[in-house]
């Protein structure tokens, strides 16, 4: 069993807006509407003009839900296996079956316009280009380094929210 780090809900929020992941998975997961999942992440002021907070009870449901997110975006890892591995005129290898994964798995899990230029250095055209514009020339070109780069930041992304244990922050359920 993986130890447990206790960690504030704004150090999840943090985390989770460094890295890209969509908090509608995180709140599918827990039952929570995104809504009350964002409102309560930003601290929005409630009616009774104190900011909002998780209550212990949706804390619960978000460190049941933890591991399951951690789950699921391990399942997203890809695996290089071009059809043609024969390097183009440029000696470059790439395995275009690899855009459905990309678009349809990491992006359910993260936002993939920030996931690609984080991880993969890709500009908004170069995302488009090799995503999306499938007549293009660069389309389909995820090279296996990519691919190392995705599993490196999928990987590193799951096993730290599985060993996250969100509690409550004294000083923000006193405001």
């Amino acid at each position: 069993m993986t130890r447990k780090v206790n960690v504030s809900q704004d150090t999840l929020h943090q985390y989770l807006t460094e890295h890209g992941v969509k908090l509608v998975r995180l709140a599918e997961l827990t039952g929570l509407s995104e809504a009350s999942i964002n409102v309560c992440f930003n601290h929005k002021m409630g009616s009774n003009g104190k900011p909002r907070v998780f209550t212990p009870q949706a804390i619960e449901k978000i460190n049941e839900a933890l591991p399951k997110l951690a789950d699921s975006i391990s399942g997203c890892l890809l695996t290089f296996a071009p059809k043609n591995k024969k390097p183009n005129r440029k000696g470059n290898v790439y395995d275009p079956a690899l855009v459905c994964p990309i678009k349809n798995e990491i992006g359910r899990h993260f936002n993939l316009g920030f996931f690609c230029e984080k991880v993969f250095g890709w500009s908004k055209s170069m995302k488009h280009n090799i995503l999306e514009s499938n007549t293009g020339l660069a389309y389909g070109h995820i090279s296996k380094e990519d691919v190392e780069r995705a599993n490196t930041e999928l990987t590193a992304v799951a096993s730290v929210l599985a060993s996250y244990r969100v509690i409550i922050d004294i000083d923000i359920s006193d405001m």
